[in-house]
């Protein structure tokens, strides 16, 4: 019987680009599992670890970048893993940061910043885009907005 984890988390950076909301995208080297795709940052929780910590030390150790504002998304990624027979929760967190300077740890070999049109058509997973149409019209919203649940750290 699968077994159901949740080992990683993935983080959706953005910034505002005077009254555009612009997403950073990260394509992963070509040394890393799923090479070439467009991705968004994440990765493995460690032991004592709570996931948000996670997603933000993530963040920093691929990215660089610092986050100005920082949160927890109403949404849960669940996908199946055929090579561990696993369920995986993933939680999602949203940064907005105000850096510009990226500098890419070596699981990226390149990055972009995209609206939202350009992002949904090139980020790799569907539960990816699905995640990305959440958070774009919470962005927009500002009722929507208020339900994200911010993390100070």
């Amino acid at each position: 019987m699968p077994e159901i984890v949740s080992k990683i988390v993935e983080v959706f950076i953005f910034r505002r680009n005077g009254k555009k909301i612009e997403y950073l995208l990260l394509k992963r080297s070509d040394n890393e599992v799923y090479p070439g795709i467009w991705s968004v940052a994440g990765g493995k929780i460690r032991e004592n670890e709570k996931a948000y910590q996670t997603a933000y030390r993530e963040m920093k150790e691929e990215t660089g970048l610092n986050a100005i504002h920082f949160y927890a998304v109403d949404t849960v990624n669940v996908f199946y893993e055929v090579n561990d027979d696993m369920f995986h929760l993933t939680p999602v967190f949203l940064a907005e940061t105000d850096d510009t300077d990226v500098v890419l740890s070596d699981e990226h070999d390149d990055f972009k910043w995209s609206a939202f049109e350009e992002a949904y058509e090139d980020i790799h997973w569907s539960v990816w885009k699905k995640n990305l149409k959440v958070i774009d019209k919470t962005l927009q919203n500002e009722n929507l907005f208020r339900t994200l649940k911010s993390i100070n750290f």
